[in-house]
Formats: structure tokens, sequence, C-alpha cells
């Protein structure tokens, strides 16, 4: 898997547009002033230029410094998911059970100020796949890298059950989990949720691409889980939310909508 740096990144730069637009101002109102012998316009041409450099130095240092802070974020994260498929291998060799991973998402819905250096309770217990901490951290980093790259984002919840009545035993989490990673591409992220659920973003992906995404996983989870039952809310940026913890929010309650229901159903965000 390959991810952009702004080094890599093609996409044309905000700084890049303004000093553009305000250049072809000036030269449009130069040559008007050129054209028609008004001194004052030269004038008018020469103090656009002059807002121009103000403009482009300003919003170069504001673009430099989100830069460099999703650059970090983005180099954390990478430490992050080093350090959690470690320990997953390690506890799965001595056979030791991780404490419980604590919610870390406030009532209010803020994903901000988390301790991001706590490298505990990263992975699931049960499927070693990355679990909620992991997955909170990042949905804000490829939030804010959808936001810088002018791209979208999907945020799949999923839930799989044998009965949707509940009186059925619970499906084989492992096996779940194999076949939900096996039907994403190496860029998707896969998460599972201290309640069960599956996290699934999808980057570079609309609402249509991640209801067929969801289509797919049902139908490999038909094939290799009997009676399965599939439930899916899906939200996306910006459609649905311009930051992480809206298009969670979106999320959740689309499941929950979806859940209602007594077979699969997908359930899209209308915000």
């Amino acid at each position: 898997m390959t991810e952009n740096t702004p080094s890599q990144d093609r996409a044309p730069s905000l700084p890049g547009l303004l000093a553009a637009a305000l250049a072809v101002v000036a030269v449009v109102v130069s040559v008007i002033g050129l054209v028609s012998e008004i001194p004052s316009l030269g004038l008018i041409a020469a103090a656009i230029a002059a807002i121009l450099a103000a403009v482009v130095v300003w919003v170069n240092g504001n673009y430099d410094s989100q830069n460099e802070r999703l650059l970090k974020v983005e180099k954390e994260l990478t430490r992050l998911q080093s350090t959690a498929m470690a320990d997953s291998i390690t506890k799965r060799i001595t056979g030791e059970k991780p404490a419980p991973i604590n919610t870390i998402r406030t009532p209010g819905g803020d994903l901000t100020g988390l301790d991001i250096s706590d490298t505990s309770d990263l992975a699931d217990p049960v499927t070693g796949l990355l679990g909620e901490r992991y997955f909170v951290i990042t949905l804000e980093a490829r939030v804010a890298a959808a936001r810088r790259h002018l791209r979208p984002l999907a945020l799949i919840l999923l839930e799989a059950v044998h009965d949707p009545t509940g009186t059925a035993p619970a499906i084989d989490a492992t096996i779940a989990a194999d076949v939900v990673r096996e039907t994403l591409r190496d860029a998707d992220t896969l998460c599972r949720l201290h309640n069960g659920r599956y996290a699934i973003l999808l980057e570079d992906t609309p609402e249509n691409g991640a209801i067929w995404t969801v289509e797919r996983i049902r139908r490999r989870l038909g094939e290799q889980i009997d009676d399965v039952t599939v439930w899916a809310g899906i939200a996306c940026y910006p459609a649905n939310g311009f930051d992480g913890a809206e298009v969670l929010d979106q999320a959740r309650e689309a499941i929950e909508q979806a859940s209602e229901w007594r077979q699969d159903r997908t359930e899209v965000a209308d915000k």
C-alpha cells in the first residue's frame, strides 16, 4: 500500500489557486490601463500585486501548518498500527487476554484531545483486527486527508448476526472478520469496535461505492456463514458531515435504523 505525502500530492494547492486568480486580475487591470491610457489603473494593478504577495505569504503559512499537523498524525498512526500488530501477535502467542477497551469518544461527540501516545488496547482481542481506539484516531486523520485532497471518504458500520431476534448463538467473529478483510482493498481500513460491530473506512469512495462494498461483503458472508443477517449504516464525507464526529454520528444513526429490520438492510445517512 502506498500513501501520498504532501510532496507527492498533485492536487492544486489553495495558495497556488489564490495566486493564480489574483495574478490574472492584476494582468487584466494592467492591460485595460494600457489600452485605455488611464494611469490610475496601473496603480490599481500594483495594489492588487501587493495584496497578492501578502495573501500568498499568509495562506502559505497556515497551509504549511496544517500539512505539518497532518503529517504528524499520519506518522503517529503508522507507529500505532505497528505497535497494535505487534501487541496482537504477542498476546496470541502467550495467550494473554487484554484488558477491555474503554470508550474514547466523549458524550458530546468530540474526537479531539485524545492521548495518541497511549498504545494500549489498540487491537481487538478476539479477531486481531485494529480496535476502537485506533479507529477513532484514524477517522479524524482520514477526514483531514480527504478534506485536504478534496476527495470523498465513506464510513461503513456493519453488524452480522445469525438471528435478528437474538435467540441464536453469536456468529464466529474470527470467520466474519476474515471474510470482511478479504473483501476489502489494501487501502481500506477495517476495525472492530467494542460493541462487536465492524467499522470500515473507504478512501476516495463516494456513497454508491460504499453501497457496492456492503453488497460484496454481504454476499461473501452468506457464502461462508449459514443464516446470516447483515445490517450496515453508511455515512460519507463531505455529503453527511464535515468532521469525524459528525460522520460517525450519521453512520451510527443509519445502522440503528437498519437493525430495526429483521432482514438484510443497508441504510445511508440522509443528512
